[in-house]
């Protein structure tokens, strides 16, 4: 991600990472579950929705059947008759006007002669010759058959004819009983029979044509319409999802009833079907959204929790930074902290502390001798410089001494080296003892040391070398034992404006300091000699 969108965002920062990290871990998993539903989930529900709908069309289909079968029974019934059989006309209508009024279904029962012509319906016209059509044809050939007309002659309305062939008593064909049933009378069933929500079936006939519900063949603008127009027959008795053009998706399933070719048809839009999807999708969603809302105000505070003490630490360590780590541990951290944050707050302090005492230590090592305590030849030129500097700038005096032990060489050769380095840390005790806080005494190297008196001219300044020469003699330097005597030689010399020796007027004063020093030693050392250029 580049840094610009990241700062913009926050990301940078461990407030904008959690609130970041947080909204994805409360949504993300709602999401992928909801992706995961939409692209794995619907369609093993519309599959299942598919399957529901083929089974209860199957169902369905057997209603049918055991419907038809009642008919043909019925038709088997009147056919297996004494009256039918002998060809009574009038005793048929009798029969027939009994078995219509208890089975309202059924529109009219009619007797076909063996010359095909109706001559015992109850309601149609007698006489209508009906020799050429299929059912007679079955009949007479001694099969049964179903037959369903688009529009009766006699109705105009869609109909269906179960026939059966009449046996006469020798054995003849005696013509042959049709039972007219209107499919209208189907409506109820039909209507009831919503194998899915949103969805009706429709009967069909084997070339396509709608036979019932009368809405349905009514909306179709006439009787009859084809179904092929509907394509939903082609879906077949497994079923499919259908689309077509710009409409919508929708299920559809086509089951056979098993005679003559008849269909029970039925179609549910996908909408529908994926309501409960939609809605569970949705509850996903609520619930991403509930569980932020929840969660949100605990990361808040656990994010407040965490930066709190955080930013305070880094405000802490860049003052540290600033301070050279002068700066002491901040007293008012958050109480709120982890305990874990507390701990490397702890740290944190004591590491800082630490880190001043060693930054302490260096600096001090920087500048102090180790034999002596004083301080060293570095120091002597760095701050020694900005005392003359000051002192001159103040218009006030300043002066300088330079001691030389005498014959030093004599006390190691004597007592050792480390005689030696004894001599040097009692002579170094003794100029400790005798110049002021504001003054500067270093070790100048080897034997020799430097003392800067600010503020004093070169006769306060010989002064105090006198009382160091003199503290000096009367104070032997113990050596296993011995008290070994110990005399300097000092030079003294006072600042002045004008540089003569190196570069600048501190040089020149220890140059000048260094020459009366040297001018001691010649004159018999254990004595002060004071420059006298400088006045």
């Amino acid at each position: 991600m580049p840094i610009r969108l990241m700062r913009f965002l926050g990301l940078k920062t461990l407030r904008g990472k959690l609130r970041l990290y947080t909204v994805l871990l409360t949504t993300l998993p709602f999401l992928l579950a909801t992706l995961f539903f939409f692209l794995f989930e619907r369609q093993q529900v519309l599959g299942n929705s598919l399957g529901q709908l083929v089974s209860s069309l199957e169902h369905e289909c057997s209603v049918m059947r055991s419907w038809i079968n009642e008919r043909f029974e019925n038709a088997w019934f009147i056919a297996e008759t004494d009256v039918v059989k002998r060809g009574d006309v009038q005793a048929m209508q009798s029969l027939f006007a009994a078995y219509h009024n208890t089975h309202r279904f059924v529109s009219d029962v009619a007797y076909v002669s063996p010359e095909g012509a109706m001559v015992a319906p109850l309601l149609a016209t007698p006489g209508i010759y009906v020799g050429d059509r299929q059912y007679f044809q079955e009949a007479k050939a001694g099969r049964a058959s179903l037959t369903s007309l688009a529009q009766g002659r006699s109705s105009g309305k869609p109909i269906c004819l179960f026939t059966v062939p009449v046996t006469r008593p020798d054995g003849g064909f005696g013509g042959a009983v049709a039972l007219i049933v209107r499919l209208e009378s189907l409506d109820q069933w039909l209507l009831e029979a919503k194998v899915q929500p949103g969805g009706g079936v429709l009967l069909c006939d084997g070339e396509g044509r709608i036979l019932a519900p009368s809405s349905a063949v009514a909306a179709g603008g006439g009787p009859g319409e084809a179904m092929a127009a509907r394509d939903v027959l082609g879906a077949g008795e497994r079923g499919a999802v259908l689309r077509a053009g710009d409409g919508p998706a929708r299920l559809a399933a086509a089951v056979p009833v098993g005679r003559d070719g008849w269909r029970l048809a039925s179609e549910v839009p996908v909408s529908d079907v994926l309501t409960r999807y939609r809605e569970q999708t949705l509850w996903l969603l609520l619930a991403a959204a509930a569980t932020f809302m929840m969660v949100a105000p605990l990361v808040r505070r656990l994010s407040r929790n965490l930066e709190e003490p955080l930013v305070s630490l880094a405000g802490y360590a860049r003052t540290l930074r600033a301070t050279r780590y002068r700066e002491s541990c901040p007293a008012d951290f958050p109480k709120n902290a982890p305990t874990e944050i507390g701990e490397l707050h702890d740290a944190f302090c004591q590491m800082a502390g630490e880190m001043r005492a060693h930054i302490d230590e260096v600096e001090r090592i920087s500048v102090e001798d180790a034999l002596t305590g004083l301080y060293n030849r570095r120091f002597l030129f760095s701050g020694g410089l900005k005392l003359l500097e000051a002192s001159l700038r103040a218009n006030r005096p300043c002066s300088c001494l330079m001691l030389d032990v005498d014959y030093f060489k004599n006390v190691n050769d004597a007592f050792g080296h480390a005689a030696g380095d004894r001599a040097l840390a009692h002579l170094a005790r003794v100029l400790a003892r005798c110049v002021r806080k504001s003054d500067l005494a270093a070790r100048y190297g080897g034997e020799e040391f430097a003392v800067l008196l600010t503020g004093a001219d070169s006769g306060q300044a010989t002064a105090l070398a006198e009382r160091i020469r003199a503290s000096l003699a009367e104070r032997p330097c113990p050596v296993d034992g011995i008290f070994v005597p110990l005399t300097c030689s000092i030079g003294v010399a006072e600042a002045r404006k004008r540089v003569e020796y190196g570069e600048s007027a501190l040089e020149d004063m220890l140059a000048r300091a260094d020459k009366a020093l040297y001018a001691a030693k010649a004159s018999g050392r254990d004595r002060v000699v004071v420059d006298e250029a400088g006045k």
